[in-house]
């Protein structure tokens, strides 16, 4: 058996051993601790630098985008512009080709009618039309053909039925009003008169 003063001073040792093995704890928790906090600091250092990275970004795109519709608007302003210039140049000449026309009429209307016949006159009027039916071809306006083709609703108007057993049945026989194309687009019908 142990004597006394062995047990106190095996209880001593323990004591002075928890203590020891309490303050080596105390202070890996402390390091520990203080090691957490650096990390801690350390990555919120990192996450600041990448918000900041992130929001210069951010401002650069936005800058970009901010160009990029600029330039759009600007573009689509510059091209708007265009389009109305294209536009009445395209007026204009379609007007100076009608001048000589009009100058014709004036002609006609200014000469001395003494030395007019029906003739010349009729001669006259029909050089003007031809004149005039140029300008609007160059323009791309061509006449629809009725008379003698089938009616097609898509380029003639029925204003009238009329039953000719001579000729073939849905066929236009006659045109009150003639019709007109620019391009492939209808400008106006022909009004006409079809046959039963």
């Amino acid at each position: 058996m142990k004597k006394g003063s062995d047990l106190m001073m095996e209880v001593k040792d323990n004591k002075v051993g928890q203590k020891k093995k309490e303050k080596s704890t105390t202070t890996n928790h402390e390091k520990s601790s203080t090691q957490r906090k650096a990390s801690s600091a350390s990555k919120i250092k990192k996450l600041k630098s990448e918000v900041e990275i992130l929001a210069n970004e951010l401002n650069e795109l936005k800058d970009k985008y901010l160009r990029v519709i600029a330039e759009f608007d600007n573009y689509k302003k510059r091209k708007e512009r265009e389009i109305s210039d294209i536009i009445g140049r395209a007026g204009e000449e379609f007007f100076l080709e009608l001048l000589p026309v009009i100058d014709d009429f004036e002609r006609s209307l200014n000469s001395e009618s003494k030395r007019r016949t029906y003739k010349s006159l009729k001669q006259g009027i029909e050089l003007i039309y031809q004149k005039l039916i140029s300008v609007l071809k160059k323009q791309g306006v061509e006449v629809i053909e009725a008379i003698g083709t089938q009616f097609d609703p898509e380029l003639h108007v029925a204003i009238m039925q009329v039953e000719d057993k001579e000729k073939p049945s849905n066929v236009v026989i006659n045109e009150a009003l003639k019709g007109y194309r620019l391009k492939d687009r209808v400008l106006r019908y022909s009004h006409v008169v079809v046959n039963k």
